[in-house]
């Protein structure tokens, strides 16, 4: 993919050439769109996070209405739910411990154990997937090169942690095609530039919402080393917060949803 007279020319592997006035490279983050930006345009961030989980799939009937987060001395544990007979859950896990550490009677005394609530059944389930997710983000800035846009994993990785991914492709997205349609009817080259600078700060607020909240759910391995109980104790100060400070609630679920698409139809729409 490369810029050849103000327009963007996709060359396919089977010989197929493409011209376009806009390109939306969405594409992944070991796609194209990116890596025909050339490397000095954009600068790119990245950071490898501390907590690593095992994740699964169970057909299991989800044992609540809603996601569940718990945060236990053993370790982070999650339920989400995908269908009326399938659970995701994650279970925070140790570095260096692999899938075949993680039987599913371990996993299932695992779950019973950080999960428990007085009242609340975990309901199980034959297991039929499992992966190590090693968490990592990165943003590339500017999130656009003349006339190639970059959107969602191409242009910004982020942790599972509060299910940011897909809102902010979407987000990309609609911003994008604004984006078009005001450079269209303007006629001008400002206007592609506006795509990057609202688009940005949004990332960045949700990248920091994201890594706050794995700071807020997780334990911190191992219990002894000099730092860890001083950091859980912020852990317990955010939690408490959450609980009884309404400004603290108020500001946490704003970020949670995400801010409004200014100007776009729907934008009273929050993601």
């Amino acid at each position: 993919m490369r810029e050849e007279y103000g327009h963007v020319v996709v060359e396919c592997v089977d010989g197929a050439v493409f011209r376009a006035d806009y390109a939306a490279g969405a594409d992944g983050q070991h796609g194209v769109s990116k890596h025909g930006v050339p490397a000095e345009a954009i600068t790119e961030y990245t950071m490898r996070h501390e907590f690593r989980w095992l994740t699964l799939l169970a057909h299991a009937e989800p044992s609540a209405e809603h996601t569940v987060y718990a945060q236990h001395e053993n370790g982070f544990a999650g339920h989400l739910l995908r269908s009326d007979t399938v659970t995701r859950f994650h279970l925070q896990v140790p570095f260096g411990d692999t899938i075949e550490d993680w039987p599913d009677e371990r996993i299932w005394t695992e779950l019973r154990t950080r999960l428990a609530k007085p009242g609340w059944t975990l309901n199980e389930g034959e297991i039929f997937s499992k992966n190590i997710l090693e968490m990592e983000s990165r943003v590339v800035e500017p999130m656009r090169y003349g006339r190639v846009f970059l959107l969602g994993d191409a242009a910004h990785i982020i942790t599972p942690s509060g299910g940011k991914g897909m809102n902010l492709a979407i987000a990309d997205a609609a911003e994008f095609a604004d984006t078009v349609v005001r450079h269209l009817r303007s006629g001008d080259e400002a206007e592609l530039d506006r795509y990057s600078q609202r688009r940005v700060p949004d990332v960045w607020k949700a990248q920091e919402f994201s890594h706050a909240l794995l700071h807020m759910m997780h334990t911190y391995y191992p219990s002894d080393s000099p730092d860890a109980a001083f950091r859980q104790k912020l852990q317990q100060s955010r939690l408490w917060q959450l609980r009884n400070s309404p400004a603290y609630a108020r500001n946490f679920a704003e970020s949670y949803i995400g801010p409004p698409l200014d100007g776009l139809p729907g934008a009273e729409a929050q993601l």
